[in-house]
């Protein structure tokens, strides 16, 4: 029979390099699996056709399959993954296997599915190779802004690996960062990594070898929120773990599993209402969903945690790949065999080195290895004089059959031994060698050995680098600043002849007859402390001043400004235990503010041989005529102020959000041009009643963007009845309408419960935000009795809003803050008298109509003034310092007839 006939058909051309049988093989099999037939044939008539494109030669025959991989079998009748041979001689020897039962029985799982033959290397690169492009450190980082952006307490968690106070949306998205790295190991600065730093115990100088969690660790986050009964908290996760893994897709190196986090985490996005209902099945039954949700293309990353043992028998393959990429037509070290028997055991004897720190996982292995390899492995551990051990790292280098100048190559082989040792540890359940693993190692060592690590040259920096020698300039420059306000304030000053000494206040003591002598006898008086450096400094820094002999601790570059750093809980951590330990004595070593490093080398200080000047006078001015205090606001509400505008903050601190938003706004100006949905602006969802500052915080919201050029700084209004109207296919157009302003939408918790098409209205909102790149900023408004509701009946759109409490009006104490505000900003002051008038009334006002919230406390104070006015001549209401003072009679009976 001939084979080429035999593959000419079923969507095969029978095609591939002449005289190369393994190339056509794999050629004709990856166009017949594309090809329709394939799609509606039976599972035997794909087996038949498989196995008519088998090769045989030499006593083996060979496959190519699932994975994409060849795979081969002995005479001992056992199929094992094996790249086929390099050799052209060896190749020629092959030849398509004669049908009948000579031919060993090909397991089912060795047939390709289809998809399975797009799945590339096991390993990924990772954090290895170039820095990022920005957009990509531009994309996590917009996705660490999303996940610090919640209240720490609704997402608490209590993992030792980051600080106190870090939420767990912040573990979720570094555990994908880890995850979707495959391999991660860091052998230099990485930008990714810096900017977690701030929320981890451990320093970033120790952060090289880490180990990338399992898929139930990843979608235990998400799960926990849903065993919780917060719908809006587990989609809030997804969409943080859908961000990063949308940001990594733009880097090859992260590929793989970016695809499949992505992918998962899309799909859950429109799912959290039914999975609220899963979850009650626990969560293994949670977590073999997320499983399949995850395409048959992206599923090598799931074969890591599902079948470990399967995933080695694949690395070992890739293995065997980057061996021969480096040595050749050579054979590493000739063991007597055929070359590409060479190639494989000289794979398994990498993979020995590594075992040598942990014999007890030797057994777990044996399973996963062809009978050839088994003993080998167990040949080169237990003789020491075994040939194959002469690849075996010695004093932490590789042996020069293993070196090579191509990096990339040697990245390669980096992460595809180090997906090795992880894997076998995976599969035998021990923890990896204390002494680390030693291939890669060695690999490592070569890597940033001088000959293929160099530092860029200056025309070479990167956006990163240049940000870095920056931060390095600053910080020396704040360190020569700081010895120098030292030298300055130790410096002995003497007083002027010429200007007698300022007499002593009334109720300071006396001098002391020594002190009072003066002239040359007398001692040099100690020089005064600065200001900031006096022993009753709060940070305790003028003790330290004090001991000359202990030097300042050198300052500390500053964290990504981008990524807040939580404080720690525990006041006894050593400094070094992590980024705020770090951080904080950098501020102990501070001798000024953070904006004048150099307070204490002023152009007023005395310089060395000139006389100091004599203190400047003290100013005199008159006292200001006495003012009707006003009601304490320690213990009320927050009062927030930017560009102009005051809010009373509710749970929630609006200058955080604020900030937020501005940020948020910069990403997304940078991001334009980009099909990201990051590159939306951002969408707030205010919650609260009617009249409780909405209109007010959006204008707040407007100018922020306006500020950094994404708005026009103008608030749009549009209610619910407006859109329902257009139905929900003309939602995207109204948003599109206002485009380049803050759109106010009064209502949507009405439009999405209460209308018989509310999941049409906010699945169209959410794609419109998601799917595509709005620039509408969106700010929508709940009553906060239905935000539940809301988030049960939509949690994707939830996870999309960032959700701000407004505050409650019908408290007394926040009305008394309103009341307050609103007088301070009309230039009305209450007399004690007043007060007392107010805070009896304020518990007792009734809203009516619209006339409700911040809306009735502001008709109550109007309507004092206009009281107060009625009564008076207006050069008698207005009094000195050109304020309306009311008193009690102006507010006599205002609550009852307001209520009424």
């Amino acid at each position: 029979m001939n084979w080429y006939a035999a593959g000419a058909g079923l969507g095969g051309t029978g095609g591939g390099t002449a005289g190369d049988l393994f190339t056509a093989v794999e050629a004709n099999v990856r166009e017949l699996v594309a090809s329709p037939w394939w799609r509606t044939a039976a599972p035997q008539q794909r087996a038949e056709q498989v196995v008519a494109r088998m090769l045989w030669g030499s006593g083996e025959w060979w496959l190519f399959g699932a994975w994409g991989r060849w795979y081969r079998c002995g005479l001992d009748g056992v199929w094992h993954p094996c790249p086929p041979p390099t050799d052209p001689g060896e190749r020629r020897v092959a030849q398509p296997a004669p049908r009948g039962a000579g031919s060993p029985p090909v397991p089912p799982q060795l047939f390709p599915t289809g998809p399975d033959l797009t799945a590339g290397r096991v390993a990924s690169l990772g954090f290895l190779g170039a820095p990022p492009e920005t957009a990509v450190v531009a994309r996590i980082q917009q996705a660490l802004t999303t996940a610090w952006a919640v209240n720490p307490a609704q997402f608490a968690q209590q993992d030792p690996m980051f600080q106190p106070g870090t939420p767990s949306t912040v573990a979720a998205a570094w555990s994908s960062l880890l995850w979707c790295a495959g391999a991660p190991v860091v052998l230099t600065e990485n930008p990714l990594i810096e900017s977690f730093v701030p929320f981890l115990t451990t320093p970033a100088e120790r952060l090289h070898w880490m180990m990338p969690p399992d898929f139930g660790t990843l979608a235990g986050y998400y799960i926990n929120r849903l065993q919780a009964g917060d719908g809006a908290g587990a989609a809030h996760i997804a969409r943080v773990m859908y961000e990063v893994a949308v940001g990594l897709q733009a880097d090859a190196r992260f590929r793989p599993g970016a695809d499949a986090l992505a992918a998962v985490t899309a799909a859950s996005l429109r799912l959290v209402h039914q999975d609220m209902a899963t979850a009650r099945y626990g969560p293994a039954a949670m977590l073999q969903e997320w499983r399949r949700r995850c395409p048959a293309e992206f599923a090598m990353p799931m074969v890591r945690d599902a079948a470990p043992g399967e995933y080695l028998r694949l690395a070992l393959y890739d293995l065997q790949q980057a061996v021969a990429g480096l040595t050749g037509s050579r054979a590493p070290v000739p063991t007597g065999g055929r070359p590409h028997d060479d190639v494989r055991r000289a794979a398994v004897a990498l993979l020995a080195a590594d075992l040598q720190a942990a014999p007890n996982a030797l057994p777990a292995l044996h399973r996963w290895l062809d009978p050839d390899s088994a003993r080998t492995l167990h040949a080169v551990l237990t003789d020491p004089a075994n040939p194959l051990r002469a690849l075996w790292p010695r004093e932490g280098r590789l042996p020069e059959a293993l070196r090579s100048t191509d990096a990339e190559a040697l990245s390669w082989l980096l992460a595809t031994t180090y997906t090795i040792g992880l894997t076998w540890c995976r599969l035998a359940q021990v923890p990896p060698p204390a002494t680390g693993f030693a291939v890669p190692q060695a690999v490592a060592a070569e890597l940033t050995s001088p000959a293929l690590h160099s530092p860029p040259s200056t025309d070479e920096l990167s956006a990163w680098d240049i940000i870095k020698a920056a931060r390095a300039h600053l910080a020396a420059e704040r360190q020569a600043a700081e010895k120098s306000a030292e030298e300055a304030a130790d410096r002995p000053v003497a007083p002027s002849p010429a200007e007698p000494p300022p007499p002593s206040p009334p109720s300071a003591s006396p001098p002391s007859a020594s002190s009072s002598a003066g002239g040359a006898e007398s001692a040099a008086p100690e020089p005064p402390p600065a200001a900031g450096l006096s022993g009753s400094s709060p940070d305790g820094s003028g003790e330290r001043r004090a001991a000359a002999s202990v030097p300042p601790p050198p300052p500390v570059p500053p964290a990504p400004p981008t990524a807040p750093v939580w404080p720690s809980a525990d006041p006894g951590a050593e400094p070094g235990a992590g980024p705020a330990g770090v951080l904080g004595d950098a501020q102990e070593g501070a001798v000024a503010t953070q904006l004048d490093p150099g307070a204490f080398a002023t152009q007023v200080d005395p310089e060395e041989g000139r006389d100091p000047l004599p203190p400047p006078p003290v100013p005199v001015s008159e006292p200001p005529p006495p003012v009707p205090p006003a009601p304490s606001l320690e213990a009320g509400p927050q009062i927030a102020e930017a560009y102009g505008i005051r809010f009373l903050c509710g749970a929630d601190d609006i200058e955080r959000v604020v900030t937020e938003v501005r940020r948020r706004g910069k990403w997304a100006r940078r991001l334009r041009g980009q099909e990201v949905s990051t590159a939306s602006m951002p969408a707030l969802l205010l919650i609260g009643a009617p009249s409780s500052g909405q209109r007010r915080l959006a204008r707040m919201v407007a100018r922020a963007l306006a500020e950094v050029g994404v708005c026009s700084g103008e608030v749009h209004g549009v209610h619910a009845d407006e859109v329902r109207g257009r139905g929900p296919a003309g939602l995207r157009g109204v948003l599109d309408e206002h485009a380049g302003h803050a759109l106010l939408l009064d209502g949507l918790d009405a439009l999405v419960l209460d209308d018989p098409q509310g999941r049409a209205y906010a699945e169209r909102l959410y794609e419109a935000r998601l799917e595509g790149v709005s620039d509408t900023t969106l700010l929508a408004t709940c009553a906060p009795a239905r935000v539940a509701e809301l988030s049960a009946a939509s949690p994707e759109l939830m996870a999309d809003l960032r959700a701000v409490r407004l505050p409650d009006m019908n408290e007394p104490r926040v009305r008394a803050g309103l009341l307050a505000l609103l007088a301070e900003e009309r230039r009305v002051r209450l007399g004690p008298d007043a007060w007392e008038v107010v805070h009896r009334d304020l518990g007792l006002l009734r809203g009516r109509g619209r006339l409700t919230g911040a809306r009735l406390v502001e008709a109550y104070l109007d309507r004092a003034v206009t009281r107060r006015l009625g009564r008076a001549d207006a050069t008698q209401a207005i009094d000195e310092v050109d304020a309306l003072t009311l008193t009690a009679s102006d507010l006599e009976g205002l609550a009852a007839e307001l209520s009424g």
